[in-house]
């Protein structure tokens, strides 16, 4: 007996979620559970259109071989206007059970103890409850025996019933490929369109959330408007001002379901009471998908005592979802394109969104400026501290510093260069320190935008300066020199004598990364000499530091020792324990070239522990690396091997792909000093590899000649 639905025709991936059903449904196993949920997690939560049907049937029909009391299957449409009765239910599994229509009691009570009666005289029966609304729909139809089994798909996460939960969240990005590409070419196997484009494949799937439903769509508009590329309809999608309305097909599914996704949607959220849905709303708001309490306290105006409830509302119904350690959520894209249009749809529901971006943007502010008083010793008049410590502060940052990268741009964009600028200036000295440069500079380039959109130099000046920092770490030189330039011309004009003395020192960097040493010496020494005028103890710190590197490589040893020494002393004064650990790192070098070993190695370890303390994982990788190297010069083989490879993985961990090539470039080193030939023509091939990955060809090439 199988009154089961046919198997889904496209089913792709899923693979661990129906091994854990198998194995959870075998009948030969024990459990202490009522039934198997399938829910959802990752935003999509239980809403129609994550897979849960597909994924019960698929693995109800994987599994009936093991159940030979056959299967059971009802659609209770708990989301519909006139859901199944359990009643209702109940008659539909007798009469598939062989038990006629005249035999049914009147009682209800009667009529639930005849199926468990029959269910008793049957081997293994698989249940299947699709589509269940709350555990009332469920209770009565629970058999009276552990031996079957029953599955329940649900929107919601039914917490009174004792079920085991399985979660399903979207597909990973290759599972919607697949399931696009398998859905094309069952309609027709020649078509090749998604074969011939597979980046627009990929933006496709993204665009669709990696939801199923959306991807179903996505597919019966592909087959409708052949010929015509995917590429075409990704640009429809991009271009959509509401992308979840435009996620529809005529026509139904195998399962008899509408091609459509806003009404999915619309069930779940007209199920909201009224702060339900206002939350909602606001949560959409956040820059990313991914946000914390106090962004969530911050669009919702409400008390931190007293939006865990309400978050722990929508997580219920999938709308939202909780990180495991229940400090984070997160909203699905399309979710957040849905509540978008809800906004937009009302001038009172608009006023609402705009008021809370307002509202995080000043937490924003307030928590960053206070951030940044932690990592930098500065505090604003006007900034509350927020945070107990330095580690709770880059912690904050950490985990919020893609929203607050796009919040910059979102406040640019809205016009609100107030708070884009105050936010860029105190995030960029946190992106620099975390060496996340990439979003450096395109902060920097969005106060460049403000900047000049609102006539304001001194701005303009100060995210040239800012751009050129950036572009300097991600070895732009050539770039950042023309960056600096432009500020150091800003900053004559505007007769800033600070700014004239960093623009010197920035471009003197510049040109010191570039090979141009001399030039670098000379103008990080006019640098030097105007913060010295202007009674700029920390900042003339940091010309003596830069000055230095430019003098070791001019083998003027003795005044790069000196350059960097009072820099240590002066860092070391002003309490910049980041600052102080990059002196003794210069120093380092400036006594190995000098074999001063001993000296230099204290000066490295020194760096080492001033970078842990500070939690640079970076700084600390990079000090012992020159420690490493410089115990092969002294031919202490075996520390020096575990100390370098040690680094190397610090380095991959970081994806720092230019300080792998260097790090394995002296594994090479002192293979060769141990008579390696061998393991040092590896070294060299995999420092090679390293320096591709990091854009660097030129070092590449050498260490690819070193191999040779």
């Amino acid at each position: 007996m199988s009154a089961l639905p046919a198997p889904p025709t496209a089913f792709t991936g899923r693979e661990q979620h129906v091994k854990a059903l198998l194995d959870v449904l075998d009948p030969g196993t024990e459990i202490s559970t009522d039934a198997v949920l399938i829910s959802a997690v990752g935003g999509l939560g239980g809403l129609g259109g994550v897979g849960k049907t597909a994924l019960a049937l698929h693995v109800a029909h994987t599994a009936r071989a093991r159940f030979p009391g056959g299967t059971l299957f009802v659609n209770m449409r708990g989301y519909d206007d006139a859901p199944t009765a359990p009643e209702q239910a109940v008659e539909s599994f007798l009469t598939a059970l062989g038990i006629g229509r005249d035999s049914f009691p009147s009682a209800p009570e009667e009529l639930y103890a005849l199926y468990r009666s029959a269910l008793d005289s049957r081997g293994s029966v698989l249940i299947v409850l699709d589509n269940v609304s709350d555990a009332a729909q469920v209770v009565p139809l629970l058999p009276g025996t552990t031996r079957h089994r029953v599955l329940v798909t649900s929107r919601n996460s039914l917490d009174s019933l004792t079920a085991r939960s399985i979660a399903l969240d979207s597909l990973s990005q290759d599972e919607a490929v697949a399931l696009i590409e398998r859905s094309l070419h069952i309609s027709d196997p020649d078509d090749s369109r998604a074969s011939a484009e597979p980046d627009a494949v990929r933006q496709l799937v993204d665009l669709c959330g990696r939801l199923p439903l959306a991807l179903q769509i996505a597919a019966a508009q592909l087959r409708r408007r052949k010929p015509r590329a995917v590429s075409t309809l990704v640009a429809d999608l991009e271009a959509a001002i509401d992308r979840v309305r435009a996620l529809r097909a005529p026509g139904k599914d195998q399962y008899d379901r509408d091609l459509v996704l806003r009404p999915v949607f619309d069930v779940t959220y007209e199920r909201l009471d009224a702060d339900q849905a206002r939350l909602f709303r606001l949560l959409a708001q956040a820059p990313t998908a991914d946000f914390g309490h106090p962004t969530a306290v911050a669009l919702s105006g409400m008390s931190p005592a007293d939006i865990m409830e309400r978050l722990e509302d929508l997580a219920a119904v999938f709308l939202i979802n909780s990180s495991p350690e229940g400090d984070r959520w997160a909203m699905h894209d399309l979710l957040r394109a849905y509540a978008s249009t809800l906004s937009a749809s009302e001038p009172v529901l608009a006023h609402e969104t705009t008021d809370a971006r307002n509202s995080l943007l000043l937490d924003f502010y307030q928590r960053t400026a206070s951030a940044d008083r932690h990592l930098h010793g500065q505090l604003l008049a006007d900034v509350p501290d927020l945070f107990p410590d330095r580690h709770a502060a880059l912690t904050w940052l950490e985990s919020e510093h893609t929203s607050l990268v796009r919040a910059i741009q979102w406040a640019e964009n809205a016009e609100h260069s107030r708070f884009a600028t105050a936010l860029g200036v105190c995030i960029d000295r946190y992106l620099q320190l975390q060496r996340h440069f990439a979003d450096g500079a395109l902060v920097s380039e969005t106060l460049l935008t403000a900047a000049r959109r609102d006539e304001d130099r001194f701005l303009e000046m100060i995210a040239l300066t800012t751009l050129g920092n950036s572009q300097h770490k991600l070895r732009l030189y050539r770039e950042a020199a023309i960056s600096h330039t432009n500020a150091l011309r800003f900053a004559y004009s505007l007769d800033d004598q600070n700014s004239q003395a960093a623009g010197w020192s920035n471009l003197g960097y510049c040109m010191h990364e570039w090979g141009q040493h001399d030039i670098a010496a000379q103008m990080l020494g006019r640098a030097q000499e105007m913060f010295s005028r202007l009674g700029d103890e920390h900042r003339e710190a940091m010309a003596w530091n830069t000055l230095g590197m430019p003098l070791l490589e001019l083998r003027r040893f003795t005044e790069a020792a000196q350059a960097h020494g009072n820099a240590q002393k002066a860092f070391h004064r002003a309490g910049d324990r980041q600052r102080e650990a990059t002196a003794w790192i210069n120093l380092g070098a400036v006594l190995r070239e000098v074999s001063e070993f001993d000296d230099a190695a204290n000066a490295y370890m020194n760096a080492a522990d001033l970078f842990a303390e500070q939690h640079d994982r970076h700084g600390e990788a990079s000090a012992w690396n020159n420690v490493g190297s410089l115990l092969i010069t002294r031919r202490e083989f075996k520390t020096a091997s575990e100390i370098l490879h040690k680094c190397e993985e610090d380095f991959v961990s970081l994806s720092e792909w230019h300080d792998v090539g260097a790090v394995r470039w002296n594994i090479a080193q002192l293979h060769e000093a141990q008579g390696r030939v061998l393991d040092a023509r590896a070294a060299w091939e995999s420092a090679a590899d390293a320096y591709v990955l990091a854009g660097d060809e030129k070092l590449a090439t050498a260490a690819r000649a070193n191999a040779e």
